[in-house]
């Protein structure tokens, strides 16, 4: 496995917050590919499932909620499944007390499928385009927050204060655990996937900023395009799985 490329930005807001970002996924140029290549996470391929397979994962109580909530919004002229989502829900519940939406006919309740008059997609993401708003408005966290992924942890800061550290880098195959081993495919191990035209801390700015802050994406923007412009190549990006 290649190395990678790091940069640390501590939050001019708050010394106490640190956020690590991932140099060399940024400056890829990953792009979904929904609708044009994705061939899905299922073992039987699906043009239109995508990353939809299994139900997105509610990441707390409120995410829940506001995705409930959606369905209304939607109403029948949005959402294909809407009928069986007002006689069954859009939850399903898992072990432990975990929440994630339920999957109708092999994916997600909320996904339109081939044949929908406004095309096939996510019901939530097409809500929120059709109103020109960034689809992670309408969406469950999980699902707007892909390929990036977040982790947190906690330790002390010089002062003896307790200093959050946020690491965001890629979602590989590796990343979602045992379970990422019976995907079919995933989108940031494949090439196909690379071809955006942008750089990724470009073209997701918006997750950037949510995920960390305004004045830590204009820190990190910065400093990602000055070094574009270095004569030092970035590492090499993406690691491919064989």
């Amino acid at each position: 496995m290649l190395e990678r490329e790091w940069v640390s930005i501590v939050d001019p807001d708050d010394r106490h917050d640190r956020y690590v970002f991932d140099v060399s996924f940024l400056l890829s140029d990953y792009a979904c590919i929904y609708g044009r290549g994705c061939r899905g996470l299922a073992q039987t391929p699906s043009a239109v499932h995508g990353c939809c397979s299994l139900g997105a994962h509610y990441v707390d109580a409120e995410d829940r909620a506001r995705i409930e909530a959606m369905v209304e919004q939607l109403g029948p002229s949005e959402m294909q499944f809407y009928a069986e989502a007002r006689r069954g829900g859009v939850t399903a519940r898992l072990p432990g007390d975990e929440y994630r939406t339920r999957v109708k006919d092999g994916a997600c309740i909320f996904l339109n499928r081939a044949g929908w008059h406004a095309g096939p997609g996510c019901a939530l993401h097409q809500h929120a385009v059709a109103r020109g708003r960034h689809h992670m408005t309408a969406k469950p966290e999980v699902c707007w927050i892909v390929p990036l992924r977040r982790e947190v942890s906690e330790g002390v800061g010089d002062d003896g204060e307790p200093l959050w550290t946020t690491t965001i880098t890629s979602y590989d195959r590796g990343a979602w655990g045992p379970g990422g081993a019976g995907f079919a495919w995933w989108c940031t191990d494949a090439p196909e996937a690379y071809g955006g035209g942008r750089p990724v801390y470009r073209s997701m700015a918006a997750e950037l900023r949510a995920l960390s802050s305004d004045a830590v994406y204009a820190e990190l923007a910065g400093y990602l395009d000055q070094r574009r412009g270095r004569a030092r190549p970035p590492l090499p990006f993406p690691v491919f799985v064989r």
